[in-house]
């Protein structure tokens, strides 16, 4: 029970329940699991929406790992085609289209990657002006 050992007891309408237990099983949560979540927001947020809550699943988090490996890959690329220019150059053997070639390879991987880095920062500049709450 990790130890959790307290318990609140909270009345609610019919509707206000209906909306908690649909809210938690629409989320993957209990609603345990919900309420410490909602404890979690800053003292300061209102239902006005003075301040917004992040939240940050498990499927999302595994999006950002998939899209952080895909960058990876787009580096490792362009590094590799650099190094194969730098190894011909080195021995004298290499080939102006073929040198042409891999720097072409190089600079659209970068590029890509240059791309996609400034919309993450974007975003998550967005995002650390908000509280953070993990599930």
């Amino acid at each position: 029970m990790s130890g959790r050992c307290e318990r609140v007891y909270v009345r609610l309408t019919p509707g206000e329940k209906d909306r908690a237990l649909d809210f938690a099983s629409r989320n993957g949560l209990t609603v345990s699991q919900l309420v410490r979540v909602l404890i979690q927001l800053p003292a300061d947020c209102t239902v006005e929406g003075a301040r917004t809550a992040v939240v940050l699943d498990r499927a999302s988090a595994g999006r950002l790992e998939r899209e952080m490996r895909r960058w990876g890959n787009h580096y490792n690329q362009a590094v590799h085609a650099l190094n194969r220019i730098a190894y011909y150059a080195e021995r004298g053997s290499l080939r102006t289209d073929e040198a042409q070639r891999l720097l072409s390879v190089a600079a659209g991987n970068l590029e890509d990657l240059n791309v996609t880095v400034v919309q993450l920062r974007e975003e998550t500049h967005d995002l650390c002006s908000h509280a953070i709450v993990s599930v």
